[in-house]
C-alpha cells in the first residue's frame, strides 16, 4: 500500500515537471523570438530618447531641423524620429483622447508598425504637410463598427484628417505589460503647424556604421553635443548591441544547465562501464594469458569501447553545442579585477541614483521589449531550474521504484500531450506568438533518455559482468 503511494506521488511530479519544464522552455523561446523579429541587426541601431525636456530650453533640444544633419551623418542607414502629443480625436459628435505620435514615412521599418488595411503616408505626403492619419484596428471597429475606416474622415487639432490606413495593434503578454490603454495616431509632423518649436521625442538611428563603432553611445553623443550643440543630459542614449543575446542568454544558461547535468550523467554510465571491464580483464586475466583473452574475448571488449567512447564524445559535443552566449554591458565589468566588490556597490548605487533622476521617464517600445523580456526571461529561468530539479528527483524515485521502460515513454507521452494542450491555450488567448525551440525540446528527450539508459544499464548488470 505504502508502495502504491510513492508510485502514485512520484508519476504525478514526474508528469507535472516535465510539463513544466516543456511550457516554460517554449514561452521562453517565444519571448526571446518575439524580441529578435521585432528588428534586424540590432548592434547597428542606437535611440535617443528625451528624459528630462522641461529643465532645458527649446533651443538646447532635438527639433526637426536637426533630422537632415542626422541623416547626413549616418547616410548608409536609416534615421526616424517622433514627437508624442496628447490630443482629441474627433468623428461627428464622438470625441476621444489619444496620443497623436508626430512622425516620418521610415517610421514603420524602425518600430514594426503592422499596417494591414490602407498603407502608411507616404514622403510626398511628409513633403507637403498633407493632413492624413494612420489609426489602430480597434479604433476603427469602435468609430465606423468595421474596418473599411481608409478614406474617411477625423478631426485632429481642430482640423481634418484623411485616414490612408490601419494598424494592427500588438496584444502580447510583453506588449500588455507596456500598455498605458492609450490609442496612438500617427501623423506625419509637418501636418502639424507649430511642428519647428516642438522637440523631438525620440530618435532612431540604424546604421551599418554603428555596427562597425566600437564605442556607440559615446559617438552618438559626441554629434549631439559637438556638431549639433544638443544637451545631451536631457536624452537618454539606448544602445541595443547584444540585446539580441540579453533577451535569450537565459534560456541558453539553462539548455547549458540541462546539457551539463546529462553529460555528468553520461559520464557516470561511462564510469560503470569501465569498472566493468576492468572486471572483465582481471577475471580473463586469471584463466589466460592476455593475448589468448583479446583473442576470445574480442566481440565484448569492442563493445565496451565502442560504447566508452560514444559516451564521453557525446558529453563533450553536449557541452561545446550548448555553451552559452552571455552578454554583460562593459559598464558593468571592471577593468582590472571581477572580484572588486567596491566597483559593484558603486554601480548599484548609481543605477539607483539613475532610476531615481529618471523618474517619469517615458522607455521607447524597443527599450520596453528589452527590459521586459530580460526580466520575464530570468524568472522564467528561476522557475525552470526548480522543475528540472523537481524531475531529477523524481526520476530518481522512479528508479527507486523500479519502473518498467515502458511507463517510463506514456509518462513522457502524457507530458508532452499536457505541455501541447496547454500551450495551445496560450497561443489562442494571443497572449504570445509561440515559436518552439528544438534545441530545449531536443535536450529534455535526451535527458529523459539518459536516465532510462541508466536504468537499463543497472538492470543489466549482471548479464553484463556474466560475459
Amino acid at each position: 500500500m505504502e508502495k502504491n503511494v510513492f508510485k502514485g506521488y512520484a508519476v504525478r511530479k514526474l508528469i507535472l515537471s516535465l510539463t513544466l519544464i516543456l511550457v516554460l522552455a517554449v514561452v521562453s523561446e517565444s519571448l526571446a523570438a518575439e524580441f529578435r523579429c521585432f528588428s534586424d541587426n540590432l548592434a547597428e541601431r542606437v535611440e535617443i530618447n528625451l528624459n528630462k525636456a522641461d529643465q532645458y530650453d527649446a533651443s538646447e533640444l532635438i527639433r526637426y531641423s536637426h533630422i537632415d544633419d542626422l541623416k547626413n551623418k549616418f547616410p548608409e542607414g536609416y534615421v526616424s524620429f517622433s514627437s508624442r502629443l496628447d490630443s482629441f480625436f474627433g468623428r461627428g459628435e464622438i470625441s476621444l483622447p489619444v496620443k497623436v505620435n508626430l512622425t516620418d514615412a521610415a517610421y514603420p521599418g524602425l518600430s514594426g508598425l503592422k499596417i494591414i488595411r490602407g498603407s502608411y503616408f507616404s514622403n510626398r505626403a511628409l513633403e507637403y504637410g498633407r493632413n492624413v492619419a494612420v489609426i489602430s484596428r480597434d479604433l476603427a471597429e469602435r468609430l465606423f463598427m468595421s474596418m473599411d475606416a481608409v478614406g474617411n474622415e477625423i478631426t485632429l487639432f481642430d482640423e481634418t484628417y484623411v485616414i490612408t490606413g490601419l494598424y494592427e495593434q500588438s496584444k502580447t503578454f510583453v506588449s500588455l505589460l507596456g500598455s498605458d490603454g492609450s490609442e496612438m495616431v500617427y501623423v506625419p509632423y509637418t501636418s502639424y503647424m507649430a511642428n519647428g518649436d516642438l522637440p523631438v521625442d525620440t530618435v532612431f538611428i540604424h546604421d551599418r556604421k554603428l555596427g562597425e563603432a566600437g564605442f556607440r553611445r559615446s559617438m552618438t553623443e559626441d554629434i549631439l553635443k559637438k556638431e549639433l550643440g544638443i544637451k545631451t543630459e536631457a536624452y537618454r542614449i539606448i544602445d541595443y548591441y547584444g540585446a539580441d543575446t540579453m533577451a535569450s542568454q537565459w534560456l541558453g544558461l539553462f539548455q547549458f544547465l540541462v546539457a551539463l547535468w546529462t553529460a555528468f550523467l553520461l559520464l557516470g554510465i561511462a564510469g560503470k562501464l569501465m569498472r566493468k571491464m576492468k572486471d572483465l580483464i582481471c577475471a580473463g586475466r586469471k584463466q589466460d594469458y592476455l593475448f589468448e583473452f583479446l583473442k576470445k574475448q574480442h566481440a565484448p571488449i569492442l563493445v565496451f569501447t565502442g560504447k566508452l567512447l560514444g559516451l564521453v564524445g557525446l558529453s563533450v559535443i553536449l557541452i561545446l553545442y550548448t555553451r552559452p552566449r552571455i552578454f554583460i554591458p562593459s559598464d558593468y565589468l571592471p577593468a582590472d579585477n571581477i572580484f572588486d566588490l567596491s566597483f559593484y556597490c558603486k554601480r548599484v548605487r548609481e543605477a539607483i541614483q539613475a532610476s531615481n533622476a529618471m523618474a517619469g521617464y517615458t522607455p521607447t517600445l524597443m527599450e520596453h521589449r528589452l527590459h521586459t523580456t530580460s526580466v520575464v526571461g530570468f524568472l522564467l529561468f528561476i522557475l525552470m531550474v526548480s522543475a528540472f530539479v523537481s524531475l531529477n528527483s523524481a526520476m530518481k524515485l522512479s528508479r527507486f521504484l523500479m519502473y518498467p521502460v515502458k511507463r517510463y515513454i506514456v509518462l513522457f507521452v502524457l507530458s508532452s500531450g499536457l505541455s501541447t494542450i496547454l500551450l495551445l491555450l496560450i497561443w489562442i488567448s494571443g497572449l504570445i506568438d509561440l515559436s518552439i525551440g528544438i534545441k530545449s525540446v531536443a535536450l529534455l528527450v535526451l535527458f529523459y533518455s539518459v536516465n532510462i539508459l541508466r536504468k537499463g544499464s543497472v538492470r543489466n548488470t549482471s548479464a553484463v559482468r556474466a560475459l
